[in-house]
């Protein structure tokens, strides 16, 4: 009775956290040392303040990280006095692998959701969905087949922000609406990444392992798509007919995003490859498909470098610069003093031989230089330069080969797609305004009634506010944006469980749930543990455990292990998100109400499974 209540025990608390101890040498049984003791103490005083992250502000990965050392420490302490001094040291070195292929993986996936999210892929989507004006019924259906279907390549949790933020755009204002549609999307996501290797990181874990193909996956998509339609039908029949108030919205993809989004796609087959033929690991091949990426940021970087602010395809600016010259260009019949002194944009005149005719007052605010002491001198590249050098008015008055322009403008320079002879560039100049300008600046020549050359006009903009919100692509960045927070979490719980398992718990645990209980029983009860504890940290222990079962069983317990979560709102990143995202909308008292729905989802899907896959089992 007292084993069985340590066991039990066990089970209660979120020691089934984390593991990854794997085939690392066994210990002796050391559950009943205080060493063994203080580790379970500290994971669970760690673990329980996970659920508290929005209530103390202590993100969940600084806990968890430091129950992983002191647990680590008391497990070493214990082998030294056991006259042991090199298992402990295999056995971290073995989480610290595991961890190592997640993390890389893990990485590489991030880096990827956030390089689409940057070039506006995302948004393109969700600007789609609200300006269809679908109604209630149709937009919960949508949301939710959208949702089982990009979960599997995108991550449960950024599938159902999407969504959701599609759903907040439309109805915010109804609040029935609003909660049915969340929860919706929330058993859609965690079913749609139940059925692929890349949906939920427990589907990771288990293809990473080797226990379950890559397309052995797919087994279990009539099952997840059971566990998604049942609650979804019984909670349509709750939705008001009607339409919700359509939006005009509009997003365009920026440059680059469709190849971003093949690239993805190709990283993913490259992983698969890796896995599946080279019997290497696919965290390789994700890392393989992060070199695509970068080179591919390499060429919109330099794209967009090259571009600036006179290319509006590439960053919105509108053709802005191209329209000054059409105004100048309209003003030719005027004389050449009406034409520059009052044109609104800033601007200069030079004569054959270079002098600057006219200086307008538009150039005079930007630069602060008076047009007094520039008119009748060679100054013109005076406010812009440290040192004397050709203006672009210089460059086009004598007909440089476009070499030159290169020369002085590298890259970024263009010939002008709407004026002959004219050619477009930008730059920061550091010595105009307090700190520098970003100035955009375009020059041709000025002709007589007999189309003579009698000089050159360059005209100028300042684009330092827009430059300011233009962040060209870097894949740095990108990875910069990975949540970091979740991925040292990952590492925490990782090593805290892999010394728990150490220690010999999750063998004890191991041989109650699955000698007694049974396979098909155990694996219930891991989904439904989920809901409380978090499934990533559940399907790591039964990793750990490594219990022997069927095919069929394994696939069982990682359908389990993914929609379970569905059950309550904070059984899942995917709902935890949700729920800040739609804040007094969607939350854990709506999301309980509809409970009995889902659980019957649950079930129908476990018994679908049993049924289709009856010759796994």
């Amino acid at each position: 009775m007292k084993r069985l209540g340590m066991i039990l025990g066990i089970l209660l608390v979120p020691a089934l956290a984390l593991a990854e101890a794997g085939h690392a040498a066994a210990p002796a049984d050391m559950t009943r040392t205080i060493y063994g003791y203080l580790g379970v103490i500290f994971f669970v005083a760690a673990y329980c303040l996970v659920p508290l992250e929005n209530n103390i502000h202590l993100r969940k990965s600084k806990p968890v990280l430091a129950a992983a050392g002191i647990i680590w420490v008391l497990l070493a302490i214990a082998y030294i006095g056991a006259g042991d001094t090199h298992t402990a040291h295999q056995a971290i070195k073995y989480n610290l692998l595991e961890y190592a292929e997640l993390f890389l993986f893990l990485l590489v996936a991030m880096t990827y959701i956030n390089s689409m999210e940057e070039r506006n892929v995302f948004q393109a989507l969700r600007a789609w969905l609200v300006s269809r004006g679908f109604s209630m019924r149709s937009l919960f259906w949508i949301t939710g087949l959208l949702a089982f279907f990009i979960s599997p390549v995108a991550d449960n949790m950024t599938t159902a922000l999407l969504m959701g933020a599609v759903v907040m755009a439309v109805a915010g204002d109804n609040v029935k609406f609003v909660a049915l549609a969340c929860i919706n999307i929330v058993i859609a996501a965690n079913a749609g990444g139940a059925f692929s290797p890349f949906g939920d990181i427990t589907t990771l874990m288990v293809w990473q392992k080797g226990r379950v193909e890559f397309i052995e996956f797919f087994d279990l998509f009539i099952p997840s798509a059971v566990n998604w339609l049942v609650p979804a039908a019984f909670m349509s029949l709750a939705i008001a007919k009607g339409h919700p108030k359509k939006l005009e919205e509009q997003v365009s993809m920026k440059y680059g995003a469709k190849v971003v989004m093949a690239l993805f796609l190709l990283t993913i087959i490259t992983a698969v490859c890796f896995h599946n033929f080279l019997h290497l690991p696919p965290a390789a091949g994700m890392m393989l498909g992060l070199a695509y990426l970068g080179l591919c940021a390499f060429h919109i970087k330099k794209h967009e470098g090259r571009s600036e602010s006179y290319d509006g395809g590439i960053l919105g600016f509108a053709g802005e610069l191209r329209q000054p010259l059409r105004r100048l260009l309209e003003r030719k019949r005027r004389s050449l003093n009406n034409i520059i002194d009052y044109f609104p944009e800033p601007a200069f005149a030079i004569d054959l031989n270079h002098v600057i005719t006219h200086w307008n007052k538009a150039l005079e605010d930007l630069t602060g230089i008076p047009a007094k002491d520039q008119v009748g001198t060679k100054n013109q590249w005076k406010p812009f330069y440290p040192s004397p050098r050709p203006s672009m008015a210089d460059l086009i008055l004598d007909r440089q080969p476009e070499e030159v322009i290169s020369n002085l403008y590298k890259q970024c320079y263009r010939k002008n797609l709407y004026v002959d002879e004219a050619y477009d560039s930008s730059a920061f100049f550091p010595g105009i305004g307090e700190s520098g300008k970003w100035v955009t600046f375009s020059a041709l020549h000025l002709k007589d009634k007999a189309g003579n050359v009698i000089g050159a006009v360059e005209v100028l903009q300042d684009f330092t506010a827009h430059k300011s919100k233009v962040a060209h692509f870097d894949i740095m960045s990108r990875i910069a944006h990975a949540e970091w927070d979740t991925l040292l979490f990952f590492y925490g719980v990782i090593l805290a469980v892999g010394g728990l398992a150490q220690f010999g718990y999750l063998a004890a645990v191991s041989a109650f749930m699955y000698t007694d209980l049974g396979p098909t029983m155990a694996n219930t009860m891991v989904g439904l543990l989920s809901a409380i504890v978090d499934n990533i940290p559940v399907m790591f222990a039964v990793l750990t455990m490594s219990p022997e079962m069927s095919h069929g069983q394994w696939l069982l317990v990682t359908m389990t292990a993914g929609v379970g979560g569905s059950l309550l709102s904070i059984g899942s990143a995917a709902g935890v998100a949700l729920m800040g995202a739609a804040r007094g909308k969607y939350t854990f008292g709506a999301h309980l109400k509809w409970t009995p729905v889902i659980m019957l989802g649950y079930v129908a899907s476990i018994f679908v499974h049993l049924w289709i896959n009856a010759k796994l089992m």
